[in-house]
């Protein structure tokens, strides 16, 4: 097992690349450091040929992420600082459109905000029964363009509109109703579903599915291209 940072880890497991956000008992929240080593982690698997697909998962048995630690200390003034996390976390997003080896979500708990959009730019997700997904970033006072970008492809129009607009928790049930669950179970049978699902997609021609999902994705990476944009020129005006 390699430990990139105290919360954060990766072992490759048979051409699987399993990474844990291990910081339980901050909610898994991402540090400036983890979001950085998971970019890393995402490029250079991605170039590696002893890696063949990807699986994320949470620590502990409460939260899968919380997302972006806005309350990480910094020597950094506030403006700075918040800019800087920002940069970091589209740098993040853009290196989940861009990974084109299989990639699963096991999500073991809450995944709210920037820990939704991780969740949702896998290839599949399997979550534990009583999971939940939320966009909580407009009763932060903050436009959730990504979490729009990111949720359309996936459930379509009107959920990721209800989701971002509202900040409402979907349920795993209701997230598997709605497509973008693959499949609910109990906690302790989440992560064992989760590798199976990923080894039949990493059993798949690599070429084709590479093929497939930079068709897929090549949507979302201009869009979250804009939303970066957009939320440079809300930050200029002097918006949170």
């Amino acid at each position: 097992m390699n430990t990139l940072t105290d919360d954060l880890t990766a072992e490759n497991r048979g051409g699987l690349l399993v990474i844990t956000l291990a910081r339980a008992h901050k909610a898994n929240a991402l540090t400036l450091a983890m979001n950085r080593g998971l970019t890393q982690l995402l490029h250079d698997a991605r170039i590696d040929s002893a890696v063949r697909g990807v699986l994320i998962t949470g620590a502990g048995e409460r939260v899968f992420c919380a997302g972006v630690d806005v309350r990480e200390v910094s020597t950094l003034p506030p403006q700075e600082a918040s800019r800087v996390r920002s940069a970091a976390f589209f740098a993040l997003l853009l290196a989940l459109t861009e990974f084109d080896k299989p990639l699963v979500s096991a999500v073991n708990g809450a995944a709210a905000g920037g820990g939704f959009m991780i969740a949702a730019l896998a290839d599949t997700i399997v979550a534990a029964a009583g999971a939940h997904f939320s966009l909580p970033e407009i009763d932060l006072g903050s436009p959730p363009l990504a979490g729009l970008v990111v949720l359309e492809p996936v459930v379509g129009a009107a959920l990721a509109y209800d989701l971002v607009q509202t900040a409402r928790k979907l349920g795993a049930d209701e997230a598997e109703r709605r497509g973008l669950v693959r499949a609910v179970l109990p906690r302790e049978a989440v992560f064992a579903q989760a590798e199976a699902l990923a080894r039949e997609l990493m059993a798949k021609n690599a070429r084709a599915f590479a093929a497939g999902k930079a068709w897929m994705r090549g949507p979302v990476r201009a869009g979250l291209e804009r939303a970066e944009a957009a939320m440079i020129k809300w930050r200029s005006e002097g918006n949170a």
